[in-house]
């Protein structure tokens, strides 16, 4: 669907991007994360020819992007919705008339256009904000007018660029939630912008991470934060005070997440450890989790051994949290610039 090869963009001097390789599987939702001045938006701009590019290649529908002309380029966009971090809508026209924009533009037939506009109102739950002003609507519903409007031509593809940063946490869930149900849905393939790690662990099946215009890892969300390597770890910024002795943190995949496996461990084993942090977090469809516990250095090697038994995840942590041993099945310990090949047999797009 996408495929963006070696991409290198400058603004002058400055070196936006630099050699940036990413493929985007079709049906899927990838997430693009990193701090502000990350390089993150003008990727996304790159991908529908917002933001030209001076080296490398962006591929989208098997099409290169810097090489189509005007006409072309409209046409591709017409197949690439996207959501803005502040709507971006025309506050003096109503709910209907903001949906409609795109259609009218491509000269569609009035009758098609009413009849899609109450489509998408449906699908967005705003029946009952037909003829109402965008500028009186919550932030949350000004949000779900603009992913209709983003809808409104049947793209293939969504590009979402920050589209919940500026609301609040509430109303954040329920846009991911439609978002969700909308990729199932209608099979779309949508590309998340973000800085906010709640929103890639909720909907996003894999993820770049981005720091300076650099490519810093790339993977199955699921498996990048059950074992997350060390420039993520910076990004994430989980901080406990570790204790004397002893720190392991382990990580629980989605077949253990519900288990009483460390109690089992305490019994089966006849030791005591003591809880640092621990945290139950909603990635997708599933519940998953990691804690950190502190032992005593005499019941190392039985611990690891009953976690390698019991297929947990697990890292010897250092006074700083750095990680000193690993378990070599963590997907932190492998090569993480996973080709979408392997990342679609690793994680089914369901």
């Amino acid at each position: 669907m996408i495929k963006v090869s070696g991409l290198d963009k400058f603004y002058g001097d400055h070196h936006v991007l630099s050699s940036i390789d990413m493929r985007i599987i079709k049906g899927e939702v990838f997430g693009i994360v990193g701090h502000s001045g990350a390089g993150k938006s003008t990727l996304l701009r790159c991908l529908n020819g917002l933001e030209k590019y001076q080296q490398g290649s962006v591929r989208v529908m098997g099409k290169e992007v810097k090489d189509l002309g005007p006409a072309a380029l409209l046409e591709l966009r017409r197949h690439m919705g996207m959501i803005f971090q502040k709507f971006n809508l025309m506050s003096r026209k109503n709910v209907y008339d903001n949906i409609a924009f795109p259609l009218q533009v491509w000269k569609t037939p009035s009758r098609e256009i009413a009849a899609r506009v109450d489509e998408l109102l449906e699908m967005v739950g705003l029946q009952d904000k037909k003829f109402s002003r965008v500028n009186s609507l919550s932030g949350g519903q000004m949000q779900r007018v603009g992913i209709a409007r983003a809808l409104a031509l049947r793209p293939e593809i969504l590009l979402c660029d920050e589209a919940t940063s500026a609301l609040d946490p509430k109303t954040t869930t329920s846009i991911l939630e439609l978002l969700e149900s909308i990729n199932q849905r209608l099979r779309i393939t949508m590309v998340v912008v973000t800085h906010q790690m709640e929103v890639v662990k909720r909907i996003c099946h894999r993820m770049l991470l981005l720091d300076g215009g650099v490519s810093q890892v790339m993977g199955p969300t699921e498996d990048l934060f059950l074992s997350p390597p060390e420039n993520l770890k910076r990004f994430i910024d989980e901080e406990y005070t570790l204790l004397p002795g002893i720190n392991i943190r382990l990580t629980f995949p989605r077949h253990i997440s519900q288990d009483s496996v460390i109690t089992r461990m305490a019994r089966e084993l006849e030791i005591e450890f003591s809880i640092v942090g621990g945290k139950l977090e909603r990635y997708i469809d599933d519940v998953l989790g990691f804690l950190i516990i502190n032992i005593r250095p005499e019941n190392l090697d039985a611990v690891l051994k009953y976690l390698e038994d019991h297929q947990l995840f697990w890292e010897v942590l250092d006074g700083s949290g750095a990680t000193l041993r690993q378990n070599e099945r963590a997907p932190g310990a492998v090569n993480l610039e996973i080709s979408a090949a392997s990342a679609a047999e690793s994680r089914r797009i369901q």
